[in-house]
């Protein structure tokens, strides 16, 4: 009878012995699981950043790129405002061939001019290059633009050159 209460307390022992051992399997496992998601939830948070970034420097080097080209639609728009119509040449149709498919370009780039003339001044969209005396219009409105300003989407990528009217002293 003696080795059955020492074979009942083995068994209890190590059953306690297994119950332990399973409570700590538990514990890793369920450490492992909380690891594994916080990975996975960096992984796909690094991959969004990642995406985000690859969008956002795709944009700014089209919108530098854009930017260097406004100076030549400029020089484009500024040789077209000053051929007259009976000087129509086919190098007049090929200036304004290359001007539409740059403003083509713009549009499909959502790259819009906005207008200035006549509009309050805003430091957000214009720089005004001189006051000019009017009595026309109120103080603190665009009188001239004397180059376009440009948007895209809702990002200024040029201001306007303005001259701005003020009161007479």
């Amino acid at each position: 009878m003696n080795e059955e209460p020492k074979d009942s307390e083995i068994l209890e022992e190590q059953q306690d012995e297994r119950d332990i051992r399973i409570t700590q399997l538990e514990a890793q496992l369920a450490e492992t699981k909380d690891q594994l998601l916080r990975r996975t939830a960096e992984m796909d948070n690094m991959r969004r950043r990642h995406q985000t970034e690859s969008v956002t420097l795709i944009f700014e080097a089209n919108k530098r790129l854009i930017i260097e080209l406004l100076a030549t639609i400029d020089d484009l728009e500024r040789t077209l405002s000053v051929i007259k119509p009976d000087e129509h040449t086919a190098l007049t149709e090929g200036i304004e061939l290359v001007y539409k498919n740059f403003q083509k370009i713009l549009e499909k780039n959502h790259v819009k001019p906005f207008e200035a003339i006549g509009k309050p001044f805003d430091v957000h969209l214009h720089d005004a290059l001189m006051e000019q005396v009017s009595d026309k219009v109120e103080p603190g409105t665009i009188i001239n633009e004397v180059q376009k300003g440009y948007m895209m989407n809702e990002d200024v990528l040029r201001h306007a050159k303005v001259i701005v009217a003020k009161k007479a002293e």
